[in-house]
């Protein structure tokens, strides 16, 4: 088992690839925080900043949109439940332009009945601005706090603060103008508002959009650098792999985690995708606890210990992608949200195997809804794809959800949450291991007679019932080379050779029975 290396670790590419789960998160392409990071950087050189303040461009960029989910809950409540649709339009329209805002109000709830829809633009006309007032001064808040936490310097957790504050001073949350807010910030939205344009209509889009919101959103003379240069900066934009771009145009010193601070940033990674719903808050870091006590009592290695506990702080990273108002839903979900829910894993996997320090928890990461019958996502994995750290995190994933109340259903008791655990098409060594980790008594164990071991006592009750070794592999989720190791051993310790034999031993001894 690789573990995850913290002497190899840069922080810059740990929080690129968190730059991609906010992507997901404001419905934008993959990798427009990178990209846009490029041309921020590429920007600062132009403009002739030094190493320390382009390193703060290049961090303040990658961390522009860390605080975005923060506020996930109160746009899908306010603007008709699809917060990510929500910040996929609203990011690229001027709140300050009567008919950019106009635009946007009466574009939301498409696809909602009509009186719900007509609910929702109402709701935006009377509230909007109030709601959006309270969303950025939150999404600064958390970002600010994330950055402080990464030890990233009281600097760039200012610049993060002022990420929407505005050239003329009608931004937020502080109203400062001009040459008040931050050079890294400042940057970093004529970065911004240039991708995210040219995402949507190329290189003209871009150019329109800065000239338009240069003196207005924009630092003039920023925006008149960027105009002077746009064809080189987007040109270094559009490149084939954006992630190994931006590790090497790191600015300065490259700035290497060790454990305590990896750990700090995977804590972040978990509050950040917690944060989506009030549903789903502290749900990573319980289930990162239940499955390192956990896999002690399974007697997992130092490495798997933590990749296991590590992979379950960055679980749910996929759960970006899905709107607030799909996680926040009281009753059944539609075809088209339950496809979106199916997908969250797989969004999980995809951001973390990109950053090479980080891919060994991509797998157990991205297979934490699998199940052994096969009947999981998103993949729907053979018992035989899934090995020990997947099967663990799966179970504490389940068990940690079950004792937290969801919209649909209030939290599960303990107890009965672990009668619902046992009864999931789970690995049972690990669903034991999760149970004593939550704390469960185990049931007094029986003596089985010859010596034989619970495992074998299973794999007798079925050869007894004449299944064959690749039946009772199928039942168990074991290999047939793993039954036949079992059957040879209950053989030799009942003193039989022939399934009859054996079956005959197991009634004597009253082993037919559950």
């Amino acid at each position: 088992m690789r573990a995850v290396s913290s002497g190899g670790l840069r922080l810059a590419e740990a929080l690129a690839a968190l730059s991609m789960a906010t992507d997901l998160a404001r419905g934008q392409p993959a990798e427009q925080a990178l990209r846009a990071c490029l041309v921020a950087t590429a920007l600062a050189e132009l403009t002739g900043l030094s190493g320390g303040e382009a390193s703060r461009v290049y961090y303040a960029t990658l961390l522009r949109f860390i605080g975005c989910t923060a506020t996930s809950h109160d746009y899908a409540l306010a603007f008709g439940g699809d917060d990510v649709a929500v910040r996929a339009t609203g990011d690229l329209m001027d709140p300050t332009d009567p008919r950019s805002t106009l635009n946007f109000v009466f574009g939301l709830g498409r696809g909602l009945p009509a009186l719900r829809r007509g609910a929702v633009v109402a709701g935006a006309l009377r509230s909007g601005p109030r709601v959006a007032a309270a969303a950025v001064k939150a999404d600064c808040e958390v970002a600010a706090l994330m950055a402080a936490r990464f030890g990233l310097g009281d600097e760039l957790v200012s610049a993060l603060a002022q990420s929407f504050e505005r050239w003329d001073g009608r931004g937020g949350p502080a109203g400062l103008g001009g040459e008040q807010i931050s050079v890294a910030a400042r940057h970093a939205s004529v970065a911004f508002v240039a991708m995210m344009f040219f995402n949507v209509g190329g290189k003209e889009a871009a150019l329109g959009a800065v000239r338009r919101w240069s003196g207005r959103i924009l630092d003039p003379s920023l925006a008149s650098a960027f105009l002077e240069h746009a064809g080189e900066l987007l040109e270094m934009a559009v490149v084939d792999d954006a992630l190994v771009a931006v590790l090497s145009a790191e600015p300065g010193r490259r700035n290497v985690v060790d454990e305590r601070r990896l750990e700090q940033v995977l804590e972040g990674f978990a509050d950040f995708v917690d944060l989506k719903s009030t549903w789903l808050h502290g749900h990573s870091r319980g289930v990162a606890r239940l499955a390192a006590v956990a896999g002690q009592t399974l007697g997992f290695s130092e490495a798997e210990m933590v990749v296991v506990r590590r992979a379950g702080l960055v679980h749910d990273l996929g759960r970006a992608a899905v709107p607030t108002g799909v996680w926040d839903k009281p009753g059944p979900l539609t075809t088209t949200e339950w496809e979106q829910v199916r997908l969250h894993p797989y969004h999980t996997e995809r951001i973390l195997a990109r950053a090479s320090a980080l891919a060994p928890l991509a797998r157990p990461a991205g297979m934490h809804h699998e199940r052994l019958n096969g009947t999981g996502y998103h993949r729907g994995a053979s018992a035989s794809e899934q090995d020990r750290l997947s099967r663990l995190l799966a179970a504490a994933d389940v068990y940690q959800a079950l004792t937290e109340a969801r919209p649909h259903r209030p939290a599960f008791s303990p107890d009965a949450a672990a009668r619902q655990l046992e009864s999931e098409s789970l690995d049972r060594e690990a669903v034991a291991a999760v149970l004593a980790a939550a704390g469960h008594r185990r049931r007094p164990r029986r003596a089985w007679p010859a010596g034989l071991s619970d495992r074998e006592v299973e794999v007798l009750r079925l050869l007894a019932r004449g299944m064959t070794m690749k039946a009772i592999s199928e039942r168990l989720f074991i290999s047939v080379s793993t039954v036949h190791t079992h059957v040879a051993h209950l053989y030799e310790k009942s003193a039989v050779t022939t399934r009859a034999g054996a079956a005959v031993f197991a009634m004597e001894n009253d082993l037919l029975q559950q």
